[in-house]
């Protein structure tokens, strides 16, 4: 199962009971022992003087995340340097030596293999194999004139509202293949300024993950 990350406005001073009640909902599971253990919980919140009432969890809605930085001309450099397990800038200090094709291009057998040697002349020291380049470029090789990317899952966070207002957010999965923080939005509840905090690694299935929504301080 993946782990829930719980984000909240710490102004609001939510007692910790309280956080505890809405992070035992989980992803809007329900269980009889879970169950009774929300009940026991809500009423200790009740008696300490928090009102309970009216908390819902609704899905919020994700556009976008899969820009690019302008300098990578379309390249998703971030989810190719965290799947190689090497920094943005070791990546891009590495890649300014190749002679690059157009994005979503392939290059002829010579250039190809020229711009892998060259690639791994400068990554190989951070443990980067020609086997895991090709992996990697093979997953994150896309064709932006058919409208296509590379391989994604939209991730699925939930906003812990109250008369309208939203008081935290629990990413109950973080997708993968984010290469920008998508813009969020909260059916019936007014949503102020987030930070989103995006996480990479050589794991496919959570390179690109959203780990963490927070409010703007």
């Amino acid at each position: 199962m993946t782990p829930i990350v719980f984000s909240h406005r710490y102004s609001l001073g939510l007692p910790s009971l309280v956080l505890a009640m809405i992070s035992l909902t989980g992803a809007l599971e329900t269980s009889a022992a879970a169950s009774n253990t929300f009940s026991a919980v809500n009423a200790a919140a009740v008696s300490s003087g928090f009102d309970t009432a009216g908390i819902t969890l609704v899905p919020v809605v994700l556009t976008g995340g899969h820009d690019t930085d302008p300098q990578d001309h379309g390249r998703p450099i971030d989810l190719v340097a965290g799947a190689l397990g090497v920094t943005s800038e070791v990546f891009r200090e590495a890649f300014s030596k190749v002679r690059p094709v157009a994005p979503g291009e392939k290059p002829d057998e010579a250039r190809a293999r020229q711009n892998k040697a060259v690639l791994l002349s400068a990554l190989g020291k951070y443990g980067v194999t020609s086997e895991l380049l090709d992996a990697v470029s093979d997953r994150y090789r896309y064709e932006p004139r058919d409208g296509l990317i590379w391989p994604n899952k939209p991730a699925e966070i939930l906003a812990v509202v109250k008369k309208g207002e939203i008081l935290a957010f629990k990413v109950t999965d973080g997708g993968y293949g984010y290469s920008s923080a998508p813009i969020i939005s909260v059916p019936d509840a007014g949503c102020g300024p987030v930070s989103i905090r995006l996480s990479f690694g050589k794991d496919f299935q959570s390179n690109g993950s959203i780990s963490s929504v927070d409010f703007q301080q």
